[in-house]
C-alpha cells in the first residue's frame, strides 16, 4: 500500500497540485493527471486501484496503458521522497 507522505506540504492550484518535498527543497507542479493520482493516494491504496479509480476518465486508454502511467509516475514520487508505504508506518 502507498500514499502521500505527511511530511509532503502540497496546496490544488487551479485543479494542478504543487507539492513541496520534505527537505523543503524542491517545488513539484503535477499535471492534471499527476494531480489526480496525487489525489487517490489521500488514503493508502495500490496501483490497481489508482488504475480502477481514474479508468472512467480517459477514453482510448486500456487498464494496461494506465496501470503502466501510473507504476511509472507513482516510481518518481517514491524516489523524490513524497510518498509512505506501508512498511514505512
Amino acid at each position: 500500500m502507498i500514499s502521500q507522505s505527511s511530511s509532503v506540504v502540497f496546496e490544488v492550484v487551479d485543479g494542478r497540485a504543487v507539492l513541496v518535498d520534505p527537505s523543503g527543497s524542491e517545488l513539484i507542479t503535477l499535471n492534471p493527471v499527476g494531480s489526480m493520482i496525487w489525489d487517490a493516494l489521500a488514503e493508502p491504496t495500490d496501483v490497481d486501484a489508482i488504475a480502477d479509480r481514474l479508468l472512467p476518465e480517459f477514453e482510448d486508454v486500456t487498464h494496461e496503458q494506465l496501470h503502466g502511467d501510473i507504476v511509472a509516475f507513482v516510481e518518481e514520487l517514491n524516489e523524490l521522497g513524497l510518498l509512505a508505504t506501508e512498511a514505512d508506518a
